[in-house]
């Protein structure tokens, strides 16, 4: 609970101190006084959003600090994970305002994150104002408020695993869609590049070969007459040649092998210089033989291979070993794309399985959701009947969304359509809050849902701004009569403008604006028994005090005895 408070310089508040008690408290003071810029004060200890706006004129800083007991596991969990420590089950939180907007979070005075900040003090305060009374009228604000109810965490969390699976499958098929359909264009260019380069039949190292064949045909005449006379001169003279020449050189000069070995020697070289003439003469002729078949159509054969070879080296920018690689790739890509149908089939089984799993999710999740919304709507059924709505119905719907072709509609947090519905009536068709209920009746169901969720919550202090906004008379005191029993599970704040509400509270702090040295200062003090009878007879009453609104005041102040 918050024990203490303190304010500084924040708009109309100068310095402001107060100590606060268990139970309820009602808050009021004329209108300007500067009630809700308390709230907002205690709204930014609670982490909202700083507006250096906020500061007092004239002021450099504000700040606002608040002093807890009875911290919940909740926020001491919070803390410890942070290595903030915890004496005796409290902390103060503090919070600092510079006229640069730069805000400094505090816990027990060390420095955290916002963020950190938040986390901690959202398990010990809850504030509800006027604008929350419409957001009442949400989906998101009602699911949330089911779920909460139905502490449905582990349907949820198998729910949303289950989706996410399910939307990468879909996705995962859709990518191998879009690629399919791209990938037929590409098939076809492909396919034609496949049978281009396979038609050709190309070969490592052919070119080469061709280019030698086809320079040894076009030299064919001048290869043979050359030929021709290297073999004459060596082997084929008739009379003379070289090797002839050479062999009767050689016999010369072994004979005179016994008058000197070196003779002999000459001899050995000459024989195999007239061994290696006859392997020339014998190599120039197989050289120079005529190709089979007919030179001319081979030449012209050559020519046209060449030819083709040239042309797809040209079309496609690569050599023969490029064109190679290049129609291997083709292929593969080709069976890749002709694959990919299987694995699109695959890829609809995945999205299958993913399916049946989340429809099974979410009707799990839809079950515990109708048990939850039976159960709530008879609960704040109950609290609206104590608040003067007893002939309405409220009811909490859920029920399968489903698109316009009339399939199941799947979100990030279910299937749902849920929905608070209200019947003025027996006989009226339930019909959304957004449609049906006024100012007063949202007041009402909330402080009703507000008190269903209070137990559930384990918030130690909750601050009601004005919950009385748009009620009056017995209706008014009902909401004062519920406010003082949720008071008897957590620490109830209330701003209020009703006299009904006032004196049903434990504790009366009054919120007064006073001039002083050219400026407005709001102060907060608490009131005693004397003081809080003027104070709701003001309220009762117009603008002076009668005895009559006393007399009021008192019997509002008794009958609030006589209800302890």
């Amino acid at each position: 609970m918050l024990v203490s408070l303190h304010i500084e310089n924040l708009a109309v508040i100068k310095k402001i101190e107060l100590d606060f008690h268990e139970g309820f408290t009602a808050l009021t003071g004329e209108t300007g006084a500067g009630k809700s810029i308390l709230v907002d004060s205690i709204g930014l200890l609670c982490g909202s959003r700083a507006d250096r706006n906020m500061i007092r004129t004239g002021a450099e800083a504000a700040l606002v600090s608040g002093y807890f007991t009875d911290l919940p596991f909740s926020c001491t969990e919070v803390l410890r994970e942070n290595g903030i420590g915890v004496d005796e089950n409290e902390a103060m939180f503090s919070r600092s305002l510079a006229a640069d907007g730069r805000s400094v979070c505090r816990i027990n005075g060390r420095q955290v994150p916002l963020s950190v900040y938040k986390e901690a003090v959202s398990a010990l305060i809850n504030i509800h104002g006027q604008q929350d009374n419409w957001s009442l009228t949400r989906e998101a604000t009602q699911a949330e408020m089911l779920d909460r109810y139905a502490r449905d965490e582990k349907e949820k969390n198998e729910y949303q695993r289950c989706f996410s699976r399910y939307k990468e499958a879909e996705e995962a098929l859709a990518a191998i869609r879009r690629d399919t359909e791209r990938a037929e264009e590409e098939r076809e260019m492909l396919a034609f590049r496949a049978n281009d380069l396979s038609s050709a039949k190309l070969r490592e190292g052919e070119e080469e070969k061709l280019l030698a064949e086809r320079t040894v045909l076009r030299n064919a005449e001048r290869i043979e007459k050359q030929t021709s006379f290297a073999h004459r001169a060596l082997t084929g003279g008739e009379k003379v040649n070289a090797v002839y020449v050479v062999d009767r050189s050689a016999s010369a000069l072994r004979s005179l092998s016994d008058v000197s070995p070196d003779y002999a020697a000459l001899a050995d070289r000459l024989e195999t210089i007239k061994y290696e003439l006859e392997d020339i003469s014998e190599t120039a002729v197989r050289l120079s033989g005529a190709p089979s078949g007919n030179p001319t159509e081979r030449l012209t054969a050559l020519e046209s291979r060449l030819d083709r070879i040239d042309r797809l080296k040209k079309k496609y920018r690569a050599d023969v070993p490029q064109l190679l690689r290049l129609l291997e790739d083709t292929k593969e890509r080709l069976s890749l794309l002709e694959n990919a149908e299987g694995e699109t089939e695959e890829r609809e089984k995945a999205l299958a399985a993913a399916a049946k799993e989340l429809e099974a999710a979410a009707s799990s999740l839809r079950s515990v959701r109708k048990k939850a919304a039976d159960a709530l709507s008879a609960e704040i059924g109950s609290q609206l009947d104590f608040l003067d709505m007893p002939n309405v119905r409220f009811l909490v719907s859920v029920t399968e969304k489903r698109t316009e072709s009339g399939e199941v509609q799947y979100t990030q947090n279910g299937s749902d359509g849920i929905a608070f519905l209200l019947a003025g009536g027996e006989g009226e068709v339930p019909k959304p809050l957004s449609k049906i209920a006024s100012g007063g009746e949202l007041s009402r169901i909330m402080l009703a849902a507000k008190s269903v969720f209070c137990e559930a919550d384990a918030v130690g202090t909750i601050i009601y701004d004005e919950v009385d906004a748009g009620v009056s008379g017995r209706t008014a005191r009902k909401i004062g009569l519920k406010l003082k029993e949720t008071a008897a599970n957590a620490q109830v704040f209330c701003v209020t403008h009703s006299a009904q509400i006032a004196s049903l509270a434990q504790t009366h702090v009054k919120v007064l604006k006073l001039l002083k040295d050219g400026q407005y200062e709001s102060h907060v003090r608490e009131l005693d028994p004397l003081e809080r009878i003027d104070e709701l007879a003001r309220i009762l009453g117009g603008i002076s005090i009668t005895d009559a609104q006393r007399r009021a005041a008192k019997d509002l102040l008794n009958e609030k005895t006589e209800l302890e």
